[in-house]
């Protein structure tokens, strides 16, 4: 099976529409999935393209109360239906656990850039986990 987990476990602080840090890949099991500057690089197969579970959480907390949010863009594009929120009640002590969940396509012969990304108020990250499987 063709995958990539990678985590972050140094506290960093992310503004409204900043990408969140992915620094340590913990295993990679494949060449066509790798980590590349806070984002995750997948190439598709050469004759129709490949299809990728995504799953991960990103634990927080935030120094405003208000709605927090993250997506994962591919190319720079908020994939629709990639996002997860919470509204943040209590700010600077209220630890909130978002989910990420999905499956993406990258055409064939063609590479995917994807990041998550802070769509939501500022938030100081705890821990980050992301999964990358390559279905088909």
């Amino acid at each position: 099976m063709q995958s990539l987990f990678v985590f972050t476990s140094t506290p960093a602080s992310v503004l409204a529409g900043g990408i969140i840090p992915l620094e340590q890949p913990g295993r990679r099991v494949t060449p066509e999935i790798q980590l590349a500057s806070n984002s995750v690089q997948a190439v598709g197969s050469p004759c129709r393209g490949s299809y990728f579970k995504v799953s991960g959480t990103v634990t927080f907390t935030a120094p405003v109360a208000g709605l927090a949010q993250i997506g994962l863009y591919q190319n720079g594009v908020l994939i629709p239906g990639i996002e997860s929120s919470a509204t943040v009640t209590t700010a600077d002590t209220q630890t909130v656990t978002l989910p990420i969940d999905g499956i993406v396509r990258v055409d064939n012969n063609k590479t995917g850039v994807f990041t998550l990304v802070n769509i939501g108020v500022a938030i100081d990250i705890d821990n980050v986990s992301l999964s990358f499987v390559r279905l088909f």
